[in-house]
């Protein structure tokens, strides 16, 4: 009998009668013949809601008392859903991450999951159960409940999609699939009715809200195909992101924006460097390397930090944007290494957007760059920084500039159908 995951995130279980219209798509999928696993996200905004709430007794929450907090927030989701199918006459179960064998790393908030043990899944599953479990949680290797950082019920899903087996992982969303914006900022942006790991995984790292990236990224590893659906068109098959193989490979296929990141410049002072003496050079050289690599550990990659040099050897400046919630991790990194500098600056500034461009290519092509530059310049929006990935093309932009930024640039790259390429 074919295995299916089916998610379904907060939207789609936000109050009691929406979480009755999921449980008769799970029921439908039953009905042809699926052994079904249901992973449900925390009602709403609920998990907003126990945040606020901790705030208000602890301005700076303990990480494992919040965890404990935020966990119960699926918890509620996986009763109602196995109520909800038990009312339909189906035999379901509920399962908290940790009964599900969902094991993670120590990093509370923010924990990776390292295995899945699902021998109870599939006890569950042989006798005609519906498994439903909470997403967003796991234990760690001391017993200790984890989360997952946002979004993680996407990982979940398809975690558990891997070591079930499963032929497909549906995420069911309040869109019917991937599109070349945000359509609730462009309305002209079109479906893509496939799309390869890949270019998902750019899009998603880039900012695009529809799938996690850590999703993306274990689905890539794994092989598992993710169907991007709506909960509100159950009907509609959505997009498929799928192997390069089996999808279309586009020039541009979508534009991301994502605000929730922090621009970085750090401006080293040149009293360090050389007066003739190879060794001093190197020395500094060094220390800089070393500020790189503990960047790189933060999750900065080296190849997104831009490096200027004072002369044909000592670089003066490192310039980048990270993700706001590493931001303070960067910032003591950077006052460390400012200590080795002295009199150097570091400038941050929370007021920005980045506005990526994805396709096989962009990177490389440098007529795109060029397009993508004047059609900012002619809407008068102001660029601080451009920098390239294997897939994506991103120019750093005012936060205020985000949305005229986005269609501008949506209108000029994927104003029509993004078309597949042979990208050489």
């Amino acid at each position: 009998m074919a295995r299916l995951v089916q998610k379904f995130g907060g939207s789609s279980v936000r109050d009691a009668a929406h979480i009755l219209k999921a449980a008769r798509i799970v029921a439908d999928a039953h009905r042809e013949g699926k052994e079904l696993v249901v992973v449900v996200s925390a009602m709403g905004n609920s998990t907003d809601e126990l945040i606020s709430l901790a705030s208000q007794v602890n301005a700076v929450p303990d990480p494992r008392e919040l965890d404990v907090l935020l966990a119960t927030g699926e918890q509620v989701s996986i009763s109602m859903m196995a109520l909800a199918l038990q009312s339909l006459g189906l035999k379901a179960r509920s399962f908290t991450g940790p009964q599900a064998g969902i094991l993670t790393d120590d990093t509370h908030g923010y924990a990776r999951i390292k295995t899945v043990q699902a021998s109870r899944l599939e006890t569950s599953l042989r006798r005609g159960e519906i498994a439903v479990v909470a997403g967003f949680q796991g234990m760690n290797r001391n017993s200790e409940l984890t989360t997952l950082g946002r979004g993680g019920s996407d990982t979940t899903a398809v975690a558990l999609a891997a070591a079930l087996k499963a032929e497909c992982c549906d995420i069911y969303t309040d869109v019917n699939g991937i599109y070349t914006t945000d359509p609730r900022t462009v309305g002209s942006a079109r479906r893509l009715h496939s799309i390869s790991y890949e270019e998902m995984l750019a899009l998603a790292s880039a900012g695009a809200q529809v799938l996690n990236a850590r999703s993306v990224e274990l689905a890539l590893r794994t092989n598992v195909k993710l169907r991007l659906r709506s909960t509100f068109e159950p009907g509609d098959t959505g997009t498929l992101v799928t192997s390069r193989e089996l999808a279309p490979e586009y020039q541009v296929c979508g534009v991301a924006c994502d605000s929730d990141r922090v621009s970085v410049r750090l401006v080293l002072s040149q009293s360090f460097a050389s007066e003739g003496s190879t060794r001093l050079d190197e020395a500094r050289a060094e220390k800089i390397e070393n500020v790189l690599e503990k960047l790189n550990q933060l999750g900065v990659h080296s190849k997104n930090i831009l490096c200027k040099k004072a002369d044909s050897i000592n670089i003066s400046e490192l310039e980048f944007t990270c993700e706001n919630r590493i931001s303070r991790q960067v910032q003591s990194l950077l006052n460390h290494a400012m200590e080795e500098f002295p009199s150097s600056q570091m400038l941050l500034d929370t007021g920005i957007a980045r506005i990526s461009i994805i396709g096989s290519g962009v990177h490389t092509d440098r007529e795109i760059r060029n397009q993508l530059l004047n059609t900012l310049s002619e809407a008068e929006v102001p660029v601080s920084m451009l920098s390239a990935d294997e897939l994506s093309l991103s120019a750093v932009v005012p936060a205020n500039f985000k949305e005229i930024a986005v269609k501008e640039v949506h209108a000029r790259f994927c104003q029509e159908s993004p078309q597949a390429v042979t990208v050489h």
